[in-house]
């Protein structure tokens, strides 16, 4: 019985609060009640509520950026290795050409040539940074990747997991082999003409979502320096047409034939009758006011076209010449 009393009084000393609710002689007023402490978690779940998402949000920012680091150096000190033993003196003529070079020194685990480029990228579908979806499948040439290259790309998985598209640049300045690799602190690219030449995106989180490249810290779909599954440039030298699309007029006249063809080396198509009619009765500024334009649409032996004089179908011999309008996005 002492060492209860002795116990009793150990606690009331050291805590008072506690102590209070022992025995009958406590002062049960000076005790928590159930409100007060309902109150309290409330609001500490409310503080939790507001503060933890952004706190997440910086920690994935902080550890996307840290992981675009970690794949960017792996890189440039794999080429950095190369300049070393002279092999980025010259320009290579394609990027599977200098892929062959570059896998000597970096450690890959898969690689994808341009047609089969995404069977080395997680998911099919990606979301561009203006929040459109975009398939990656698509992007097989540098100029897919807002490039300036038209080279194929090349698809890459990393010893470690990370999947890159990446593009070399056959008619980038040659390399001076004085030159280092440097990374840009607080900015996410590399400077220097070391890597003058290549350009690459990656997923810093192996297809983790978002699996997206829209602005924010929680993207996970980065850049080596300034390459995107984002169209920069969405119509240079064209018209934006609602509805349509980017439409580009090409100088000189065609024969049907060499109209397709001509549009299919911008990456782009002749269009159909219907949607030639559609450009015409937008009345858009910068488009043809005459001339005979063809259409995809054949007509029995004949192709069907569009006069943007007299804003009339009518058809014309397949070997004749017309003007041409190339579409695409």
């Amino acid at each position: 019985m002492k060492r209860l009393k002795t116990l009793k009084t150990f606690v009331e000393t050291q805590f008072p609060l506690l102590g209070r609710g022992l025995g009958r002689g406590g002062d049960k007023k000076s005790a928590f009640t159930l409100a007060e402490v309902l109150i309290t978690l409330g609001v500490i779940g409310v503080v939790a509520a507001i503060t933890l998402p952004t706190l997440f949000a910086n920690i994935t920012g902080y550890v996307n950026a840290k992981r675009q680091e970690n794949i960017g150096q792996k890189v440039t000190q794999a080429m950095e290795t190369m300049r070393a033993h002279g092999l980025l003196n010259t320009q290579y003529a394609t990027t599977d050409a200098f892929v062959d070079e570059l896998q000597k020194y970096l450690k890959i685990a898969k690689r994808c040539d341009s047609e089969h480029v995404a069977d080395c990228w997680p998911t099919p579908v990606v979301t561009t940074g203006g929040g459109e979806e975009y398939e990656v499948s698509q992007a097989k040439t540098g100029k897919h990747l807002s490039l300036e290259s038209e080279s194929n790309n090349v698809g890459l998985v990393l010893v470690d997991g990370a999947p890159i598209r990446l593009n070399y640049n056959p008619i980038a300045p040659a390399i001076d082999v004085g030159d280092k690799v440097k990374w840009t602190e607080g900015l996410p690219k590399y400077t220097t003409t070391v890597t003058g030449a290549i350009d690459f995106v990656m997923d810093v989180n192996g297809g983790k979502s978002p699996n997206s490249e829209k602005a924010g810290d929680k993207r996970d779909i980065r850049s080596f320096k300034t390459a995107t599954f984002t169209k920069v440039n969405t119509c240079e030298g064209g018209v934006n047409v609602p509805g349509v699309g980017c439409v580009v007029k090409l100088g000189g006249t065609y024969d049907w034939q060499g109209a397709i063809d001509a549009c299919i080396a911008k990456d782009m198509t002749l269009p159909n009758l219907n949607t030639l009619e559609l450009i015409y009765n937008s009345h858009a500024d910068g488009l043809p006011n005459s001339g005979f334009y063809w259409s995809s649409d054949q007509n029995g032996t004949m192709v069907w076209g569009f006069d943007f004089l007299n804003g009339i179908r009518r058809s014309n011999n397949q070997g004749n010449n017309g003007y041409a309008l190339c579409v695409g996005n």
